[in-house]
């Protein structure tokens, strides 16, 4: 288990991280949300031991994590932008990895790098952005470490990477019931792999955990109206619209409250059709973000 308890990481005058408290059981992957500047690398530094807590402590199964290499040996930081020796390939890197972690697995980072077409006699000057990303993403899965911290997780990866890359998570999570902290600033990287999230916002955490266990309050409708009609402002006026749009005779409407109290008002305005579709883990964070007085569209612009 992974403790973060009141930490507090000051630059000088700039507070980059403020008393943030968060617990990560073992076995799940945790997401970190939030926009550039919110916090989310300074946070994982500490988290690898890189930086000191200004205040607060960092605990991985109740042992603080800086200035203490055997709690390290069990933690694979991946940074946003990874260092690598000039010239070098990716098999080069796994002889050097194995040198640091013990457990590191070889023929299994060989096989993933087969999965994913990378040469790994190649130097990874050669390779694009998302190639180098994948490399490294093969580095830490196989690092044989309990706990994974990896910034901007899939930045760089095309669509069908992304997820093949969150295959290669599952599994592994799965298997070795890895522990995974993974920061990202767009939601659509984490919400479908993600156990929690917890969103940061300059330098502290919003919300934290299941999101969708909170989901029960929040609905989402397909409607159609008799000759068009744009029915928003009196929709509003009765229940707690999050989103609305309007297409051609489809409206879509998010709103939170009771699901069987809103259906009836909806149903007073005489739909020609009204059912129900699945909730976004977006339209979760906008009800949440909502009660808590932000609106999610402005922390995340």
């Amino acid at each position: 288990m992974i403790q973060v308890e009141n930490v507090t990481k000051n630059f000088d005058s700039i507070c980059a991280v403020n008393q943030i408290s968060i617990e990560i059981p073992d076995g799940c992957m945790f997401g970190l949300l939030g926009t550039n500047g919110a916090g989310k690398s300074t946070l994982l530094r500490m988290m690898a031991g890189v930086l000191d807590c200004s205040a607060g402590r960092i605990l991985y199964d109740g042992e603080d994590v800086y200035e203490n290499p055997v709690c390290k040996a069990s933690v694979f930081y991946l940074p946003d932008m990874p260092y690598y020796f000039p010239n070098t390939n990716l098999e080069e890197m796994v002889r050097f990895y194995r040198r640091h972690y013990t457990g590191f697995e070889r023929e299994n980072a060989a096989y993933m790098a087969g999965l994913l077409n990378l040469d790994m006699t190649l130097p990874l000057r050669t390779f694009s952005k998302g190639m180098k990303r994948q490399a490294f993403l093969i580095l830490a899965l196989c690092s044989g470490t309990k706990y994974l911290l990896c910034d901007e997780v899939f930045d760089g990866l095309d669509p069908v990477m992304t997820e093949a890359m969150k295959e290669l998570f599952r599994s592994r999570i799965k298997e070795c019931k890895l522990t995974v902290v993974a920061a990202a600033h767009k939601l659509k990287d984490l919400e479908d792999i993600c156990h929690n999230i917890g969103i940061m916002h300059k330098g502290g955490v919003l919300r934290s955990g299941d999101m969708r266990e909170r989901s029960g309050n929040v609905v989402k409708l397909q409607c159609v109206f008799g000759g068009q009609r744009d029915m928003r402002e009196e929709l509003e006026k009765e229940i707690q619209v999050l989103r609305y749009e309007k297409d051609g005779y489809f409206t879509t409407l998010v709103a939170k409250g009771d699901k069987k109290e809103i259906l009836e008002r909806i149903k007073r305005k005489a739909p020609v059709f009204v059912g129900e579709i699945p909730v976004s883990l977006e339209e979760i964070f906008m009800a949440e973000m909502k009660e808590a007085g932000y609106d999610i569209r402005k922390v995340f612009m």
